[in-house]
């Protein structure tokens, strides 16, 4: 497997095993609402993918629109891909077909875009509350608003994603618990917030879907 030197197919499986118990201890612990949890697979093969897949992971998060393409046709049919990048029109329309759950959705633009390409695909919207990991979202003012009008376009928004600020735990949990509220204040019933250093803190303040990647798979390849 890329990157991980000499090691058996079985041992890597086992490794992830152990982690997904630990995590699973950890959300049952923790989880105030049932919690999707999304094995993020930035820089790891489709052959990763299927082990946690067999492991019980259903949800498989990508970052990157090529990666999906090559991968996908190499993995479970039943998996659903979550995308959790960047996003531009270009790549909606690349990987529409293949995309349950869109999250970092940062404009009405993209918003519409995926809707018109999968009426049924699920649309998360990014919030910047605090941290340079959210520079590109939507500002809380901005809400009312733009959820009305995509609303009225019958656009259904599903709910709300951020990320922490990195290295401040203290910061994370106030960006994560503001996450929350709103979220309910707007009546939404998915808040895609925690990755591998934070999902804790995720479960914790009420996430309904968190994205870790390492935790589950251990160190990514170099880029």
């Amino acid at each position: 497997m890329a990157g991980r030197g000499i090691v058996t197919s079985e041992t890597y499986s086992e490794e992830i095993k152990e982690r997904l118990q630990e995590i699973n201890k950890i959300i049952d612990a923790k989880a105030q609402n049932p919690v999707t949890l999304i094995g993020v697979t930035k820089g790891f093969t489709h052959e990763e993918v299927n082990i946690a897949s067999e492991l019980g992971i259903k949800n498989f998060g990508e970052n990157y629109a090529q990666e999906l393409l090559t991968k996908n046709p190499l993995v479970d049919p039943e998996i659903s891909w979550h995308y959790i990048g960047q996003l531009q029109s270009n790549k909606i329309r690349k990987i529409s077909h293949l995309v349950d759950v869109w999250h970092s959705v940062t404009s009405l633009k993209l918003a519409r875009e995926i809707h018109k390409r999968n009426d049924q695909a699920q649309i998360l919207l990014q919030v910047s509350l605090m941290g340079p990991s959210n520079s590109k979202g939507f500002e809380v003012e901005q809400l009312p608003q733009l959820i009305s009008e995509l609303r009225d376009m019958n656009i259904d928004i599903s709910g709300l994603m951020t990320m922490g600020v990195p290295g401040d735990m203290v910061a994370t949990r106030v960006v994560f618990k503001e996450l929350r509220k709103l979220a309910d204040t707007f009546e939404l019933p998915e808040c895609s917030m925690g990755m591998s250093d934070d999902f804790e803190i995720a479960l914790e303040s009420g996430a309904s879907m968190i994205r870790v990647g390492s935790a589950i798979f251990g160190n990514r390849r170099p880029d």
